[in-house]
């Protein structure tokens, strides 16, 4: 009879509620962007530095160009100048005190380089802060391939004269890049990315003298003869005690060529103008 008596009552209720659910709708709302970079170009200016330097210390400026082909795909092409590129300190202390120095696949530098590819933003938001402001954010991936210009430092900063380099020519060159951009505007937007950079480590000539020809200038100095063709004396230096140490350096560089690759990491933040 309770039972009957608790059904009865329950009954009228459990019919109200299910017919009120039946009203409820539920909206989700996504908000249209307010611009769209489809069909626009940007030009980015960034600086950077490296953030593995166990043998060299890079630091440099550079500018990108992109075009956004659609809202979330740009094709791109940047160039970066490395004014600051040398060994680190661990690397020229090793240099200075017990005349050693890493080979070339660890210590080849980066002077400049340029870089063509595309980036792609997959993620898209949007956060809330400082009471209402609204802050948009876009996380994007990029990959690209160049060209590197490199150079090995043959002399520590405490020699005589100063540091010393030799050029070590061109070399292929591969990046990706992993980032976030933060919408200032509709036109400013701030980029902080990691990025990566491939090349190659294989140095078979320095200042345009193969093993044999640092070899000979090593022990003639200015003197030397029958060096190959494109390797001068000159190139290492003044005097001949410069010309012969700074020869040895690259000697020793020449020594065992690598096959390896020089990972190369750094931390590159700029702006941007989308126009």
């Amino acid at each position: 009879m309770r039972f009957l008596l608790a059904s009865l009552l329950l009954a009228p209720a459990a019919a109200l509620a299910q017919a009120d659910d039946t009203n409820v709708v539920r909206i989700h709302v996504v908000e249209k962007r307010p611009f769209t970079e489809a069909n626009r170009t940007e030009i980015t200016l960034f600086g950077q530095g490296q953030v593995n330097p166990k043998f060299t210390v890079h630091a440099g400026v550079g500018a990108e160009l992109a075009y956004h082909l659609r809202e979330n795909l740009a094709a791109q092409i940047g160039v970066t100048y490395y004014p600051v590129a040398h060994q680190s300190g661990l690397s020229e202390e090793l240099a200075r005190d017990v005349n050693q120095q890493p080979i070339a696949a660890n210590a080849l530098l980066l002077q400049a380089d340029a870089l063509a590819g595309l980036e792609f933003m997959p993620v898209y938001g949007k956060i809330n802060v400082f009471d209402g402001r609204i802050l948009r954010l876009g996380f994007y991936l990029n990959a690209g391939v160049g060209v590197a210009k490199t150079q090995l430092q043959l002399r520590p900063a405490t020699a005589a004269g100063g540091r010393a380099f030799g050029d070590t020519g061109l070399r292929p060159e591969a990046g990706l890049g992993i980032g976030f951009r933060i919408f200032a505007s509709e036109r400013f937007t701030i980029r902080l990315e990691l990025r990566h950079r491939v090349y190659s480590a294989y140095v078979s000539r320095v200042n345009g003298c193969n093993f044999q020809d640092a070899g000979a200038i090593r022990s003639a100095g200015s003197a030397a003869t029958g060096l190959s063709r494109g390797c001068s004396p000159s190139s290492f230096g003044g005097d001949d005690d410069q010309i012969k140490s700074t020869a040895a350096a690259a000697e020793n560089q020449l020594r065992e060529p690598s096959a390896d690759v020089i990972n190369h990491l750094a931390f590159q933040g700029g702006v941007s103008w989308l126009f």
